[in-house]
């Protein structure tokens, strides 16, 4: 399985910003805004291939983070009587 980073894309404009959708990409749609510059962004996971095509396209993508430096599972978990002994503390 290819690597993964987590990503901003900024698009030229509103419809390139809409025409992202067509490329079938791991984009988080709710993160969709436009910046006080009148910038254009949505943030995203993406492979490195896939960064390279929407920068060929006249995208620019600032890569954040690689993805299993945020992984869920790297989180530290505690059970509910640990958490409440904690509280009491």
């Amino acid at each position: 399985m290819a690597q993964r980073f987590f990503v901003t894309v900024m698009a030229p404009s509103r419809r390139a910003l809409v025409n992202l959708g067509r490329y079938g990409f791991d984009l988080f749609q709710p993160t969709a805004k436009t910046t006080r510059e009148n910038q254009f962004e949505i943030e995203g996971l993406l492979t490195l291939e896939e960064v390279g095509r929407l920068v060929e396209d006249a995208y620019r993508v600032l890569i954040e983070q690689e993805s299993s430096k945020r992984a869920r599972s790297q989180q530290q978990v505690a059970d509910l009587q640990d958490w409440l002994e904690g509280m009491k503390e």
